[in-house]
């Protein structure tokens, strides 16, 4: 690339799509870190390296009457056999899983996820284990215990713990309660494997335990550090790093923040000024386009009125200027929602996906606490409506996690045939659904199917979406594509249809001979 004046020949969109330009990573821009703070980072340098061991062992409890139940193997692609077995011999080296030679009563489905940059991720099934296991259901804080102890604060830092579950070690019976079933043997989770419903209990006491009696608040894998000022901080920092070193736990560097001004905490900004509610949660309202037809009016209308609880006090009209009247509105619906704080009780997620975007509404006791939507990949777009309703469940998910990790959540979906697929075991689903039910195998959830007339919220901001600003499902979604021009022969004329069905015009012209043409 170059620095120039001169007018591009395409545009930067069609070098991405002849693949021209790949992305690589990103980068954002972090607050500085003090130089006092850096020489203590220094110092600690081996508190940011590698995968902890927190004290003792877990012990995981069977229910009484739990029948044990035998997978087999499941049969991996060719391409990906090699690398499975070397992912294997590494977990095995990092003492995370070990061989199993003896007989075993349960024996789990393995789940192997690809990820962008080409290593595995191997996981256990664990929907067999999780209908059998009991639940320590240790007390999470609430965020509002955390708040109490900024009250006043200045100075924030965040501590992030690096693969928190595997920090914890489980005894030989329940480590051979995870043993899972690969085409090289069986192998068993020496460490809490990922998906467990136990795990966040056990995470959360653990890690309590570890830094009992500090000035800090704890949610999870979450530690928040605050001071009146820099010496009160940077004392607390110190003594926490210190603990940590000697409860050997271990942070991961890239996801910590020190001694900043403000820090994003549970859908909320901690600042010198108070909490504020972390912009993000509702950037969904406040970045909603206009409607552009009748059809999105009719939508964005229902909405409104469906929230119009939320604007007693405040008198709008749709008049000649729609762009003001409509900034207004979406200003007045953020501005309520500061007043709502997640209570841990009667959570719902309601989730719709339209044709090209996603929505999600986060409520507790029926008050609205938090907006999402985003918009699809064009890959995401090819998906069938079932994955698309799937995709929608994982977005919510991951867009209010920090509200609903380690509670149970209602899970509202206007699309019927989710019910029958989420019950089933992962290894049993459609290969292209494993991913997605995978990656909300964390949260404990519970799905209830209304009619979409009943959820306008999500369904409007699934239509009326913000653009996309996170590309994870698109890099993942990409991994499948690269695996596929790899392994599949493609001839001059099947490539020649291909460059033709991706063209920008050619797909306008599509799409508006499916949908008709656009009313305004």
């Amino acid at each position: 690339m170059v620095d120039t004046q001169k007018v591009p020949i395409i545009s930067r969109q069609t070098s991405v799509d002849l693949g021209l330009v790949k992305f690589i990573f990103g980068v954002q821009t972090m607050q500085p870190c003090p130089d006092r703070i850096k020489i203590m980072i220094d110092q600690y340098a081996d508190v940011f390296e590698g995968i902890g061991q927190l004290p003792g062992v877990c012990k995981l409890t069977l229910k009484e009457g739990a029948v044990p139940t035998v997978q087999p193997p499941k049969r991996v692609p060719f391409a990906l056999e090699k690398r499975l077995k070397v992912e294997l011999n590494c977990l095995e080296q990092m003492k995370i899983v070990e061989k199993v030679t003896k007989p075993t009563d349960w024996v789990n489905s393995v789940v192997i996820v690809e990820k962008a940059n080409g290593n595995l991720r191997i996981c256990l099934d664990p929907v067999d284990l999780n209908k059998n296991l009991k639940r320590p259901h240790y007390l999470i804080p609430t965020f509002e215990s955390i708040t109490q102890r900024c009250a006043g604060a200045k100075i924030f830092s965040k501590l992030d713990a690096t693969s928190g579950f595997w920090s914890m070690m489980l005894d030989d019976e329940s480590s051979d309660l995870t043993t899972i079933n690969t085409i090289y043997g069986c192998y068993k989770f020496k460490r809490y494997p990922f998906g467990l419903n136990s795990a966040q209990d056990n995470f959360q006491r653990k890690m309590e335990e570890a830094f009992e009696n500090l000035n800090l608040g704890l949610i999870v894998d979450d530690i928040v550090i605050c001071g009146a000022d820099d010496s009160e901080h940077n004392e607390r920092l110190k003594a926490a790093l210190e603990r940590a070193r000697k409860k050997n736990v271990k942070f991961n560097q890239e996801k910590c923040v020190f001694g900043a001004e403000s820090i994003p905490y549970f859908g909320h900004l901690l600042t010198l000024e108070g909490i504020k509610p972390d912009p993000e949660k509702t950037r969904a309202i406040t970045e909603m386009p206009p409607p552009e037809n009748s059809e999105q009016l009719q939508k964005l209308l229902g909405m409104l009125n469906y929230l119009s609880r939320l604007l007693a006090h405040d008198e709008y009209k749709w008049k000649p200027a729609h762009e003001k009247a409509f900034s207004k509105i979406k200003s007045a619906l953020c501005s309520n929602l500061a007043y709502f704080d997640p209570k841990y009780e009667n959570i719902e997620i309601k989730v719709d996906a339209s044709k090209h975007g996603l929505g999600a509404v986060l409520a507790v006791d029926d008050n609205v606490v938090a907006f999402g939507s985003r918009s699809m990949s064009e890959t995401e777009q090819q998906y069938s409506q079932i994955e698309k309703e799937l995709l929608a469940v994982v977005f919510g998910c991951k867009h209010f996690h920090q509200y609903i990790y380690g509670r149970t959540v209602t899970i509202t979906t206007d699309h019927k045939p989710l019910e029958s697929i989420l019950v089933k075991p992962i290894s049993k689903a459609p290969p292209w659904l494993q991913r997605m039910m995978l990656s909300i195998q964390p949260y404990i959830l519970k799905f209830v199917y209304r009619p979409g007339s009943e959820i306008p919220v999500a369904d409007t901001l699934s239509r009326l979406h913000t653009p996309d600003l996170d590309n994870e499902n698109e890099k993942q979604a990409e991994v499948f594509v690269h695996t596929l021009f790899k392994n599949l022969p493609v001839s001059d004329g099947k490539m020649e249809k291909i460059r033709n069905a991706t063209c920008t015009e050619l797909r306008k012209l599509s799409q508006t001979i499916l949908d008709g043409w656009p009313q305004s």
